[in-house]
């Protein structure tokens, strides 16, 4: 079936009028296209410098707090050694004390000892 000329002309308007609209939208996808491209690109380099300025400063705040810890041990080790000395003298200084004391309640002992023995003589030199 062939087609009148005034039918031919308006298919032929349409085809011309549906390839400009395929380029015009070819370009608008490819402008947008590298747009969203370019953008992206700027957000991964925010994010990555942000990322990065985070990480330092953590890395900053958990060296401080270990350099903290770190003087603090220091600090109680040196008080730990203080008083591991000062018990050990006391400890020396109480033995020492203790053997006087024992020494001075031996001597009470043999005191009471001799004074048992000449109080036993003389009860039993007692007439009965």
């Amino acid at each position: 079936m062939a087609m009148d000329i005034e039918t031919a002309e308006a298919v032929e308007t349409l085809r011309s009028d549906i390839h400009q609209v395929d380029r015009s939208l070819t370009a608008e996808i490819y402008r947008v296209e590298t747009s969203l491209t370019a953008e992206i690109g700027r957000v991964e380099t925010s994010l990555t410098a942000e990322i990065g300025r985070v990480e330092s400063s953590l890395t900053a705040r958990i060296d401080g707090v270990e350099s903290s810890l770190t003087a603090q041990i220091t600090t109680l080790t040196t008080e730990i050694g203080r008083v591991e000395a000062s018990l050990s003298t006391q400890v020396g200084d109480t033995r020492r004390h203790m053997d006087v004391v024992a020494e001075s309640l031996r001597d009470d002992i043999r005191m009471i000892a001799e004074g048992v023995v000449a109080l036993t003589a003389k009860v039993d030199s007692l007439p009965r």
